[in-house]
């Protein structure tokens, strides 16, 4: 019960850290542009840093290799199922193509870095960090090439399929094959440098936490709980998919660590960055701003409800 007791604890910090932004943001405190600014310092410096130091501080062995590889596969299956029953429930509701469109990418493309990086870390250490980097490879690759793809008009998803790619090269996968080189070299930040490096990227947890919070306060909550289909999204991403994974993988002896960080990632809420790419992809981006909050708000209980069954199943 450990375990437990540390994703209750974690979930509660993070839950306070989101609360924070949330009320700078609403009082007027800190602006929607600060709250913006902060996001870039997360993902082009302190995640880069800290998944630099975390990985770099592994024993990289055989076992770490034949897992990560283990994780890259089921990875890829997840996030593919993920995004299938996110097109069967879109069509069950016959949404209009805008919405269902936004369903299905919220139902597939979690929050796997902003909030899943920081209660892995705690939960698993930098070996969970490095697995939870790779489910976020094969995340981000799915979301800058299908789910933008899907997201254009017919006419202009060849252009967007191509310059989506390009995506793929950001400062969190670029420090994750730094990290591989420097963990193949077995090369590490050191001394002074080493420990500045450490704290800096430490800061990435509460800052991700209050950024997200900022976000959600900018939301229009009003007429959240006429949204049925957001209910159900939440129920099926963030409880039902978890425990078919925790049922499908189980046979297959991956080890507790693997199995966990796979389906704790499959039941992350929503990505914020899909109500980002529905304005710019002309999406139901209210649909998906309502859903991003509620899967955020409801996550800080199905999150702690997935881990128990993980421990009882």
């Amino acid at each position: 019960m450990q375990g437990f007791e540390t994703i209750i604890n974690s979930i509660i910090k993070l839950g306070i850290a989101m609360l924070v932004g949330f009320l700078c943001i609403k009082t007027g405190y800190i602006t929607k542009e600060q709250n913006n600014g902060l996001s870039k310092v997360i993902v082009r410096v302190t995640l880069p840093i800290l998944i630099i130091t975390s990985l770099t501080s592994l024993e990289f062995d055989t076992q770490k290799l034949k897992n990560s590889i283990y994780v890259l596969l089921v990875s890829i299956v997840a996030v593919a199922f993920l995004f299938a029953v996110g097109t069967v429930t879109s069509k069950i509701s016959k949404m209009d193509k805008s919405r269902a469109i936004m369903h299905r990418c919220m139902t597939c493309f979690g929050n796997v870095v902003f909030m899943a990086f920081p209660l892995i870390q705690a939960l698993y250490g930098a070996e969970g960090l490095l697995y939870a980097a790779i489910y976020e490879l094969a995340n981000d690759t799915c979301l800058w090439t299908l789910g933008v793809y899907q997201m254009k008009s017919i006419e202009e998803k060849e252009k967007s399929f191509m310059g989506s790619i390009k995506n793929l090269v950001n400062p969190g996968t670029i420090a994750f094959v730094v990290a591989f080189v420097m963990m193949a070299f077995g090369l590490k930040f050191s001394g002074i440098f080493g420990e500045v490096m450490t704290g800096i990227g430490s800061t990435t947890t509460y800052l991700s936490m209050f950024f997200i919070g900022g976000t959600l306060a900018l939301v229009d909550f009003k007429h959240i709980y006429k949204r049925v289909w957001l209910f159900v999204l939440t129920a099926v991403k963030m409880v039902i998919i978890p425990i078919i994974l925790m049922f499908v993988l189980k046979p297959f002896n991956l080890g507790e660590m693997v199995t966990a960080v796979v389906v704790l990632q499959a039941a992350m809420p929503a990505s914020t960055i899909l109500v980002i790419l529905g304005m710019e992809y002309d999406g139901d981006v209210l649909y998906c701003a309502e859903g991003v909050f509620i899967t955020h708000l409801l996550g800080l209980l199905t999150l702690p409800f997935v881990y128990y069954l993980m421990s009882v199943i």
